[in-house]
């Protein structure tokens, strides 16, 4: 059996974590400058040391000018509470993203890989036909449209689970190939109605699709914070479960762990988050198939250092495409979704070419 030194264990894991308080001081110094950088961007141009001026004179409760009222109501009322929506909604995508990984035991997984952001399209789809043909619904509109896509993605998840399920237990080739499966039925679903739908319905469901932080406003900020703490707590709950689980079912279950139980959690859980985060923002892909990437390389493929810093990235991610989305053709704002697949189709293509020249395929 292969033993390493003492001494150099020790060096190994001096630089391991000269590397992880490296990591995070970069992550939190980006962090800082794409707040600054996304506070003053947009279809109008914001200044730091105005917006603090503004916040001091309100301090000191002095009246605002006409045009310092208008500066503080696009900063407090439009911008603030979406930046701070995409830091909620990219932490939960990343962390969702890491413990779909970690179940399954491969990087290639995502969260879309169980139907989730299928079913929440599909019944979100179905809504946005129905109201646009029947306009006097009482109860239509953008929550409406949400509450459907929030539960479309739990059913998605639930059909997945009572099909992969089996008197031996979930296997998780069972449970991929159901997720396959959901998904094409989502999927042909979405057409029918696509195909079926007037043009108004078309352009809401294709923009829904795309996904968007437009719209948001601080109840609806309030709203996914409520969940987000508790959500988060599980989340690094499951660390060591997941530390577990990458050692192989039978090793976990050998080692203590309720491995069916965790096994529910888990779905239950990134299902949970991923639909919160679909029902309010629509379809963003891509953070949780990246994000863990750059958490491992940066980090370590320890569940312990890789949740947290997943939640931290993924939150830098959504700040970064939220303001390129905003600043790049302003005023016209590019749906965050696109961003997202732009900024993280060519980085897993690289990561891939990465790991194939390394001779790493999983």
């Amino acid at each position: 059996m292969l033993t390493i030194p003492t001494q150099q264990l020790q060096l190994i894991l001096q630089k391991r974590r000269q590397k992880q308080v490296k990591s995070l001081l970069i992550a939190t110094l980006l962090g800082f400058c794409m707040l600054v950088v996304g506070i003053q961007t947009g279809s109008v141009q914001q200044s730091v040391s105005v917006l603090m001026d503004i916040v001091l004179q309100k301090f000191d409760q002095q009246a605002l000018s006409q045009e310092q009222t208008i500066q503080w109501y696009i900063f407090a009322e439009l911008r603030a509470p979406r930046m701070i929506m995409a830091m909620l909604v990219g932490a939960l995508l990343a962390m969702s993203g890491c413990a779909m990984q970690g179940l399954v035991r491969n990087p290639l997984a995502d969260p879309g890989l169980i139907g989730i952001s299928a079913g929440a399209a599909a019944a979100a789809a179905s809504v946005l036909a129905v109201t646009n043909h029947f306009p006097d619904i009482v109860f239509s509109g953008y929550y409406l449209v949400a509450l459907s896509a929030f539960l479309g993605a739990l059913l998605a998840v639930w059909l997945v689970i009572v099909i992969a399920r089996s008197p031996a237990g979930m296997a998780i080739s069972t449970l991929i190939l159901a997720g396959v499966a959901v998904n094409a039925v989502a999927t042909t679903h979405i057409g029918a109605i696509s195909y079926m739908a007037n043009d108004d319905a078309l352009r809401q469901i294709t923009y829904w699709t795309m996904g968007s932080l437009g719209g948001i406003n601080w109840s609806k900020v309030v709203f996914v914070g409520a969940f987000f703490l508790p959500v988060c707590y599980l989340f690094l709950h499951l660390r060591q479960a997941l530390n577990m689980l990458a050692l192989g079912e039978n090793e976990a279950q050998c080692m203590g762990l309720n491995v069916s139980k965790y096994k529910r959690l888990v779905l239950w859980l990134v299902a949970f988050s991923v639909a919160l985060a679909t029902a309010l923002c629509g379809i963003i892909g891509f953070v949780g198939l990246v994000v863990p990437h750059i958490a491992r390389s940066l980090f370590s493929a320890d569940h312990k250092y890789l949740m947290p810093a997943c939640g931290a990235l993924g939150a830098i991610l959504m700040l970064v495409a939220d303001t390129i989305s905003r600043a790049l053709f302003a005023p016209i704002e590019i749906p965050i979704g696109i961003v997202t697949s732009a900024i993280g189709a060519p980085f897993f293509l690289y990561l891939l070419t990465r790991n194939k020249s390394r001779g790493v395929y999983a």
